[in-house]
């Protein structure tokens, strides 16, 4: 069964929300291409002054001015691009507007799942698909859960349980937060990818019903197990992300513990 409500958010449903709105990029080229274009720029600048001053200025003022010169272009270079790249990491125009309004309302919606059982479908890296889960709702409808939070929230044990609950923004529909308020589930099957047809069947509404019972989605997991290969790659991905959610995690600590040699 599947029941939706409003409440305020929490302190860290907000922090995240602003976290969606104003993006860290994990990665920042500019100073790798800082370096490639100062090195090569300096030693062309530094022939054409040993062409134009010759006899003139000292070899080694040549050398600093070139140096100079490059550096201070590929600095101008590095800033515009380290701009262009947080550019890039925010949200389109219409979605800050949502997640504008989302903060200021603070306010979630919360949506709670009541489920019987779970099938996990393995992520499809060559269609930028993540996991995803067919649930078997205890009303005996089957709904195809596609968030990508649920990843995160599977190694963290808040997932898939017999129910549990996912609150985001109320414009925005962004996951803010998913915790799991009964048992723990094990999936009944894991299965491959979903094909192109299976998709072209399920449509692309989020969360929608789907279009065949329980019993079906039991025998295409059956149909389509998840091979030895792809088990040794499913777990390479997941081992990777817990990495990677760990460092974020260590990084968020990092920041909200106090610096002792900062004065009070």
């Amino acid at each position: 069964m599947k029941t939706t409500t409003t409440r305020r958010a929490t302190a860290e449903e907000l922090a995240k929300l602003e976290g969606y709105l104003n993006p860290k990029p994990k990665r920042n080229p500019a100073w790798a291409a800082t370096v490639m274009v100062t090195v090569p720029l300096a030693w062309a600048l530094f022939v054409v002054l040993n062409m134009l001053l010759d006899g003139w200025v000292p070899a080694a003022v040549r050398l600093l001015l070139a140096v100079a010169i490059a550096g201070t272009g590929a600095f101008l270079f590095g800033k515009r691009l380290k701009a262009q790249h947080e550019a890039s990491a925010r949200p389109s125009e219409p979605v800050l507007g949502f997640l504008q309004r989302d903060l200021e309302s603070g306010r979630v919606v919360v949506t709670r799942w009541e489920v019987d059982a779970v099938v996990k479908v393995a992520s499809d890296p060559s269609r930028f698909v993540s996991t995803t889960w067919f649930a078997k709702l205890t009303d005996g409808t089957v709904a195809l859960l596609v968030p990508p939070d649920l990843e995160e929230a599977e190694l963290s044990g808040d997932f898939p349980a017999a129910s549990f609950e996912i609150a985001t923004g109320e414009e925005s529909r962004h996951v803010l937060s998913i915790r799991r308020t009964g048992e723990r589930l094990e999936p009944a099957a894991l299965r491959g990818p979903l094909s192109d047809g299976e998709w072209e069947e399920l449509g692309e509404e989020a969360d929608a019903p789907v279009p065949f019972g329980w019993e079906e989605v039991l025998a295409r997991a059956a149909a389509n197990p998840l091979r030895t290969r792809a088990k040794g790659e499913a777990r390479s991905r997941q081992e990777a992300l817990e990495r990677e959610i760990l460092k974020a995690r260590e990084e968020e600590a990092g920041r909200a513990t106090p610096d002792p040699t900062r004065p009070t």
